[in-house]
């Protein structure tokens, strides 16, 4: 199991963090909120924010849950998938279909490596121990799996979210290859938010949906709205696996989503990114 024991400290540190993050929201964005009042959305059709709905690790629970709760309200998702995981073995022609429906496969590497020297990963196996990863296996293990993943949906455009969160290998900062391999990564925050100004791709931030309640998750999109934010959220198991959020708060979220189209666009990472990107040029010009 690649991350359950290691989430769990940071997990409970955001869900003790989480009230004061909500309860003092208003006042922590209000410079920026004050900004965006004064500004139009850069997002289509008017909408307030733009939402992406990640999910890591290429888990059943995706398939069997996830996937149809957001065909169920035709909404796309963004599946980081570690190749070495089962489900992409056993149940890769699923993932094909995912992909021709609309849902995004990104590149979370085959062997999902973090570093081991960081607290609570004593599940870190030696050869997934991305502390002894040299930056040249780091980046043939990221290219093998664009590889992998163009075979599945035969798309070349890929976007990448870090396992663990992890930023370096072998203590090399990563970032600077990985700009040559993907268009865009992911990372997690407190608040989920990537502010449309933010010309940083390499550290989009997402808020961990673990066992979050519904009100927790959608209060989440509604703080984004004051900005007009690029929200995105970080689900593991949905109804299932491991560090999960319940199929009924996962449920709740997305009906609330799909319920209010001219507040939220609901899109994929890579589409999210690219809609970003050409309106801070034309902002430019």
């Amino acid at each position: 199991m690649f991350l359950k024991q290691s989430w769990k400290a940071s997990r409970q540190l955001l869900l003790v963090a989480f009230p004061i993050v909500v309860s003092c929201c208003a006042a922590l964005l209000a410079p920026a909120s004050q900004a965006a009042s004064g500004a139009s959305s850069p997002w289509p059709g008017g909408a307030e924010v733009a939402v992406v709905l990640s999910y890591d690790d290429a888990l059943d629970s995706h398939l069997d849950v996830a996937i149809p709760q957001l065909d169920e309200h035709k909404l796309p998702g963004t599946f980081y998938l570690s190749g070495a995981r089962p489900s992409v073995r056993m149940r890769q022609h699923e993932w094909r279909r995912a992909a021709q429906n609309g849902h995004e496969l990104g590149n979370h590497m085959l062997y999902h490596p973090c570093r081991k020297s960081v607290a609570n990963r004593s599940w870190v196996q030696p050869w997934q121990d991305l502390d002894k990863y040299t930056l040249a296996q780091f980046v043939d293990e990221v290219q093998a799996t664009n590889t992998m993943l163009r075979a599945i949906d035969g798309e070349e455009e890929r976007t990448f979210a870090y396992p663990c969160g992890d930023m370096a290998a072998g203590g090399e900062d990563v970032v600077p290859e990985l700009k040559k391999l993907v268009s865009a990564a992911r990372l997690f925050s407190a608040d989920g938010q990537h502010y449309p100004d933010n010309k940083d791709f390499y550290r989009i931030a997402s808020f961990d949906g673990a066992e979050k309640s519904a009100d927790q998750l959608i209060a989440v999109a509604e703080a984004a709205r004051e900005n007009h934010s690029l929200v995105g959220f970080l689900f593991h198991g949905v109804g299932g696996d491991y560090v999960s959020v319940t199929e009924e708060d996962h449920r709740a979220l997305l009906q609330h989503l799909a319920a209010n189209p001219e507040r939220y666009w609901v899109t994929t990472m890579r589409e999210a990114v690219a809609h970003l990107q050409r309106e801070q040029m034309r902002n430019q010009r």
